[in-house]
């Protein structure tokens, strides 16, 4: 069975990169100054509040082992029509595939 990679444990933040522990043995590291780039110029809007550190900074792992920034929210629409609110959290696929190993464990 392949195992999806998702973060276990948040291991250092930093100034705009979050070292991550993954379920599949790496010790991954994100460089957001990176991704700031690609979004700025495709217009993630919702990604925004990220650019400023001290947003940033409040990141913490999901229940559902992603980042996440509880201290930014944004609403959408569900599937019966209702707006809801939700926490700023990133696709963990995304974040896998954006990183850069430090180390297999």
């Amino acid at each position: 069975m392949i195992k999806l990679p998702r973060i276990i444990e948040i291991i250092k933040i930093e100034p705009f990169k979050v070292t991550c522990r993954w379920n599949t043995g790496e010790i991954l590291v994100t460089d957001f100054e990176l991704l700031f780039t690609k979004w700025n110029t495709e217009n993630y809007k919702l990604m925004f509040p990220l650019f400023d550190y001290d947003n940033f900074k409040y990141v913490t792992l999901s229940l559902v082992n992603t980042l996440e920034w509880l201290n930014i929210t944004y609403e959408f629409k569900n599937l019966d029509g209702k707006i809801e609110e939700t926490h700023l959290d990133m696709c963990p696929d995304v974040l896998y595939a954006n990183s850069k190993s430090i180390k297999k464990i």
